[in-house]
């Protein structure tokens, strides 16, 4: 684990315990919940960007799905975090390397972009993440060009240079996702470029850069990861609207509890 992971993990934690003021309803009319890889577990039964992981988030009633997109060795592409198999699949061999048959006859789990666009474009919003190098513009045309910009998915990157790239998708559709040097260079970037917006860790998009971001009435944010109650409850009441979870079974459980809708003014 690297140090900037552990202190995530750290970070979310005390985040987990630190209790907040319950939102009331009306906070929650514009809230978008996101599976973040899909709806997978700890445990490693659902895998990570798999149909299983979408599916469980479509039967969860998430607004949308988060996922990342790699390519074969013949330009195919595909769902897979890491740009080789091991972590998940155990098999050493990166996918750039394998062409779309081969990679099917070696782990045939892992889905094409095609097959997610076929499964879930009309049931659940797509934030298509593009792993670097990325110079399959034409398949992605090509995987998307029955669907809508905006309205049915976002493209998403934390290399600015896949968008300086591109030349056929609408600036607006394009969402910078920030690391923990950039937040503020991207969210002026975006500003500039007329890009989505941006995504980023809960700490570093504060309240700050959403008032960047807001000088321009059409840029939109998102939040991650939101994986316990009282997170939930800091980002519903900062009034974040999309809110990317590797833990959507609790966050569905908190939004569904009874006397949802009565303000608990206990905590400030």
């Amino acid at each position: 684990m690297t140090f900037l992971r552990l202190l995530e993990k750290t970070v979310d934690y005390y985040f987990s315990l630190l209790p907040r003021k319950k939102p009331c309803r009306s906070m929650l009319a514009e809230v978008s919940l996101i599976a973040h890889r899909g709806a997978h577990d700890k445990n490693k039964i659902v895998i990570e960007n798999t149909d299983a992981a979408f599916a469980r988030a479509l039967n969860l009633g998430c607004w949308g799905i988060e996922f990342d997109v790699q390519q074969t060795l013949d330009r195919v592409l595909v769902i897979n975090h890491d740009s080789t198999l091991k972590r998940l699949w155990g098999k050493d061999v990166a996918i750039g390397e394998l062409t779309f048959r081969e990679l099917r006859q070696l782990v045939p789990q892992v889905p094409s972009l095609t097959e997610v666009v076929r499964n879930y474009s009309k049931h659940l919003h797509l934030f298509i993440e593009l792993k670097a190098p990325f110079t399959a513009e034409a398949q992605l045309i090509e995987s998307l060009s029955q669907l809508n910009p905006c309205e049915d998915y976002h493209l998403l990157s934390l290399d600015k240079e896949i968008f300086a790239s591109f030349s056929q998708f609408p600036n607006k559709a394009l969402l910078l996702v920030a690391g923990h040097n950039n937040v503020k260079e991207f969210c002026q970037l975006s500003l500039e470029k007329k890009y989505g917006g941006v995504l980023g860790h809960y700490l570093l998009l504060n309240n700050r850069r959403l008032k960047q971001l807001q000088t321009d009435k059409d840029q939109v944010f998102g939040v991650g990861m939101i994986d316990s109650k009282y997170a939930l409850y800091r980002e519903l009441n900062r009034g974040i609207q999309w809110l990317f979870s590797n833990n959507i079974p609790l966050l569905e459980s908190c939004l569904q509890e009874k006397g949802y809708n009565e303000i608990n003014s206990t905590f400030d």
